[in-house]
């Protein structure tokens, strides 16, 4: 396993922002949901991901250019809405 998953994960909630929203209303299910899809984390991992501020991910998120977001198709404000 190397750190790029976890990178590429970060990315991944960075950018899409339905799976932005699963993740802070459940985010241990939507991590093993992406183990089970191929995503190879460690225990460690998913524990430190599934801890991390939701707010930090989605000021990240807002922080981004548009142009490298997906749409978020009416489903999602640019703020956080929990």
């Amino acid at each position: 396993m190397t750190h790029r998953n976890v990178e590429t994960l970060i990315g991944r909630l960075a950018t899409d922002p339905e799976l932005r929203r699963r993740f802070v209303d459940d985010p241990v299910r939507v991590l093993h949901e992406l183990r089970h899809q191929g995503f190879e984390l460690s225990a460690v991992e998913l524990e430190a991901l599934a801890a991390t501020d939701a707010e930090a991910i989605q000021s990240f998120a807002n922080a981004l250019d548009r142009r490298i977001r997906r749409a978020n198709n009416g489903t999602e404000s640019d703020t956080h809405h929990k």
